[in-house]
């Protein structure tokens, strides 16, 4: 097994964020999908989605990351014990 170092927590991190800015905006897409099926007018505010979405994203995103790397480091300790 590769030793985890701070490169890998940013990469985690940057591949995170990339997720769920995609996560978010697909959640934003669905309703208003919908609605243009029903009624047949796509309505989006992207003034809203687009700041919205990138903070979302950000803030799970290095969360996540962090998270994740935090995980591999525990489990890379506890096999070095061992």
């Amino acid at each position: 097994m590769e030793k985890i170092n701070i490169k890998d927590l940013f990469i985690l991190i940057f591949y995170c964020i990339c997720i769920l800015c995609c996560a978010v905006m697909l959640g934003y897409l669905i309703a208003p999908t919908i609605i243009y099926f029903k009624v047949g007018i796509f309505n989006i505010d992207w003034g809203f989605v687009l700041p919205d979405t990138f903070k979302k994203g950000c803030v799970g995103g290095t969360i996540l990351g962090i998270g994740i790397w935090l995980k591999g480091k525990l489990r890379e300790r506890q096999i070095n014990k061992e």
